[in-house]
């Protein structure tokens, strides 16, 4: 299965524990950050098509779009939970498969999530194509991939070039996988190079930190801050596969999905 420009997909993932913890309210897409939510937020970078929709499976608020503003909070979805909130999810879900003919669906939940979709099968019209993920979470996240890209993953390799992003900055080329990027942006923080918390309005969330996007592309370069612009070092580290925030009005604007 592959999600493309000409029939109309779904897709219903559970959320995770692990969510940025900016304050205020954030897109439910930005705010979770589990290892499903990058595999999404790389698609939708790279494949923009206005034929997904993509609902989130909440232990708290329950099934939401991804568009919906959430603040930040911590409850984890318990088989009593998952009880409570299955008569309101499977209402949610009628309504959703009525608003659009949907040919493919992909339920990428865990076990106690899936209870809160017990019933779902008898909504399900006969056109409607429905994938649900199995297996521990790595297999599930390549379950995931196939769907969206419609091919396995490829294997990573640190040596190989195919997995890695590639950018220039005056004349300095840079191939590299968003891991190894992110790897050497954690081993220069905790050396001290550098003035990474020095923002304005752009920045690179890793980790808990919120890290200025010119001086990580100095590190990556060589090249001194005031020698590239912003907007060229925000170019950089998308042409790499690293996400930038933009804070504007007290809210969070991720640039690479506008």
């Amino acid at each position: 299965m592959v999600v493309d420009c000409k029939s109309h997909s779904l897709l219903i993932v559970s959320c995770s524990q692990r969510k940025r913890n900016n304050p205020g309210l954030m897109r439910a897409i930005e705010r979770y950050d589990g290892s499903a939510f990058w595999v999404t937020r790389r698609f939708l970078l790279q494949k923009t098509t206005g034929l997904l929709d993509i609902y989130i499976l909440s232990a708290e608020f329950g099934l939401i779009s991804s568009e919906q503003r959430i603040p930040n909070y911590d409850r984890r979805m318990t088989q009593q939970q998952a009880q409570q909130l299955q008569p309101r999810v499977i209402a949610e879900l009628e309504k959703i498969l009525n608003k659009k003919p949907y040919q493919q669906l992909l339920i990428c939940v865990s076990r106690d999530y899936l209870q809160a979709l017990n019933g779902y099968e008898q909504l399900i019209p006969k056109e409607l194509t429905v994938q649900v993920t199995r297996g521990a979470l790595g297999k599930k996240l390549s379950q995931l991939y196939q769907w969206l890209y419609g091919e396995p993953a490829k294997p990573r390799s640190s040596t190989s070039a195919i997995s890695q992003g590639r950018a220039c900055l005056r004349g300095v080329e840079l191939v590299l996988t968003p891991e190894q990027v992110l790897e050497k942006a954690r081993r220069w923080i905790v050396e001290g190079k550098g003035e990474f918390k020095r923002y304005q309005s752009w920045y690179v969330p890793i980790d808990d930190q919120k890290v200025a996007s010119k001086w990580l592309v100095s590190q990556l370069t060589g090249l001194p801050v005031k020698t590239f612009t912003a907007s060229e070092a925000r170019r950089v580290l998308k042409q790499l596969g690293i996400e930038v925030i933009q804070i504007k009005d007290d809210s969070v604007v991720r640039s690479e999905l506008k």
